[in-house]
């Protein structure tokens, strides 16, 4: 135990190690966005942070090509005082400060993508599946008032969501995808639509607690932090309300970080650890239906006596 603590001792002497043991406490981090933070190049943060990685106090995660770190510190007197000298370094240099926009970096490329025109989108098969379960999901549904759709797009959803609602609020943070969709919404007679431009955030002042379902459907992966949309979400929702998300399972396909995907995919485990962090109950975690790499995750928002039944 003693030698143990000595190595520990050790280890946490170096001051780029617990620059690197704050920054990673603060939030997960690429690797590359450490060496952004830090001023390092990329093998030198690698290097750098493998004896943390050792001793237990960097967990590592892969997405795609990608390794995101994260600490990993027990309470304990030693590592508490490292993190507060980590922070007090990474304070006074600067890099503390800065992870909040190098997280919102993550977005940069997605959001050019989307203030582009688009071109005329085919809707994907998993969304035309869902149009022909309308009758279905109806009886299910346990309020009608009020239904939002995330990152509409081009409103693929609108004909499902329309008939079920008084009302479906639909945005997306694209004024161009949101014009193709006005012209959809035309076209196909939807009377109880309302288009809103913007992030879910954007909604909370007007709607907060009265959405009885709110769908995401292919929005987290163009996130910085997906669980803050989804807290974002859950102050939407009516007590009892559900939170619909569809997005992929994790795979190794790098090309659509082209088209603004943050993220390439979430293990399962990760979307109900998120919803259960947003305070809602999961109620479906599991792969879509006929389409492998999409999964389906629904949460429940509790009522004030609980867990809604």
């Amino acid at each position: 135990m003693l030698a143990a603590r000595a190595d520990l001792f050790r280890l946490l002497g170096d001051e780029d190690r617990l620059r690197l043991l704050a920054l990673c406490a603060e939030e997960e981090l690429t690797v590359g966005e450490l060496a952004n933070l830090l001023g390092e190049s990329q093998p030198q943060v690698t290097k750098k942070s493998q004896p943390l990685r050792d001793a237990g106090l960097l967990a590592t995660r892969k997405d795609g090509t990608r390794t995101l770190l994260k600490s990993h510190v027990d309470a304990e007197p030693i590592l508490d005082a490292a993190l507060e000298e980590g922070r007090r370094l990474c304070s006074k240099d600067g890099s503390l400060a800065k992870v909040a926009r190098v997280v919102a970096q993550r977005e940069e490329l997605s959001k050019k993508l989307f203030d582009a025109a688009p071109a005329e989108l085919a809707p994907l098969a998993a969304d035309q599946q869902l149009l022909a379960w309308a009758p279905l999901v109806a009886p299910l549904l346990p309020g009608h008032a009020l239904a939002i759709d995330v990152g509409t797009g081009e409103g693929t959803l609108l004909p499902l969501l329309s008939p079920l609602f008084d009302k479906v609020v639909a945005i997306d943070r694209s004024a161009a995808r949101l014009a193709q969709c006005a012209a959809r919404i035309a076209d196909w007679g939807l009377p109880n639509i309302r288009l809103r431009e913007g992030t879910i955030e954007d909604l909370t002042e007007e709607l907060a607690g009265r959405a009885d379902l709110i769908v995401m459907a292919r929005v987290l992966v163009h996130a910085s932090r997906p669980q803050d949309s989804i807290a974002a979400a859950t102050r939407l929702l009516k007590p009892g309300g559900h939170l619909a998300i569809i997005d992929y399972l994790p795979h190794d396909d790098e090309s659509l970080r082209e088209q603004g995907h943050v993220w390439l995919g979430f293990e399962p485990q990760k979307l109900r650890t998120w919803l259960e962090h947003a305070r809602l109950h999961p109620i479906a975690v599991h792969p879509f239906p006929t389409q492998p790499t999409l999964q389906i995750a629904v949460g429940r928002k509790e009522t004030s006596h609980g867990l809604s039944h």
